[in-house]
């Protein structure tokens, strides 16, 4: 997705799973953990909102994510909802570190075939006051750059701080859709937002924006299912 991938890495196969708010596909979510699976992924990023402040089950949340770590490597980011439920989402994250990481303004490099990228997360700016100064921090490394985040809206920091990959979630891809127009509304953007979902490209930084699996607010999703993205790396092509 970038001239800068490297060559070990073509093919490099990423799994997203955004915006959970605790919904559940099958007992213990097993039809979720198998569409994850059959996407046969390297690793799997988690971009907020697992939980949601308002239908909290930590113990079920624990054995899904137990079991997404049987798969492949977890990474995970807050978002606003983890915000919403601080000292709660701090006791949870405890019982889950053993086989998830979890990305504070935090870069891991994961190697293949002799060469590395970036793995790197950033938490929600409902989360941290710095988060200006988090993102500055980590679009400073060198190498090519993934980046785990929550927010879509932020998009032009993204492209001004470098990063070759961003993976957002948020939106829920407005969770009411109109053909030919898209979502009617999302947060933290309004009406007819800009980043609702799919992919987007400036300069050397491309965006993916999850339309994620559960829904907050309002109970519904209209014109708009469930999903979870596969994003496979290539140096070769944009998509």
């Amino acid at each position: 997705m970038s001239g800068s991938l490297p060559h070990g890495f073509e093919g490099f196969r990423i799994v997203q799973v955004s915006d959970l708010h605790n919904a559940r596909f099958g007992k213990g979510n097993s039809a979720l953990l198998e569409a994850v699976k059959s996407e046969n992924p390297d690793i799997i990023a988690i971009t907020g909102d697992l939980i949601d402040d308002k239908t909290k089950d930590y113990e079920a949340l624990e054995a899904f994510l137990k079991a997404l770590s049987d798969i492949a490597p977890c990474y995970y980011v807050t978002g606003n909802h983890e915000a919403e439920v601080y000292k709660e989402y701090f006791a949870f994250e405890k019982r889950i570190r053993s086989y998830i990481k979890c990305l504070h303004t935090a870069s891991i490099k994961i190697e293949r075939d002799g060469e590395t990228i970036l793995i790197q997360g950033i938490d929600d700016p409902n989360f941290t006051p710095i988060f200006l100064d988090d993102l500055e921090k980590l679009g400073g490394a060198r190498g090519y750059k993934i980046l785990l985040c929550h927010r879509p809206e932020k998009f032009s920091l993204y492209v001004e701080n470098g990063f070759d990959l961003v993976l957002t979630g948020h939106t829920h891809g407005g969770q009411i859709r109109l053909p030919f127009i898209g979502a009617v509304v999302a947060p933290s953007q309004g009406f007819f937002p800009k980043y609702d979902a799919g992919e987007f490209s400036e300069g050397k930084t491309e965006m993916i924006v999850s339309r994620g699996l559960g829904s907050s607010v309002l109970p519904i999703r209209f014109f708009n299912r469930p999903e979870i993205v596969t994003v496979e790396l290539s140096a070769s092509r944009g998509d």
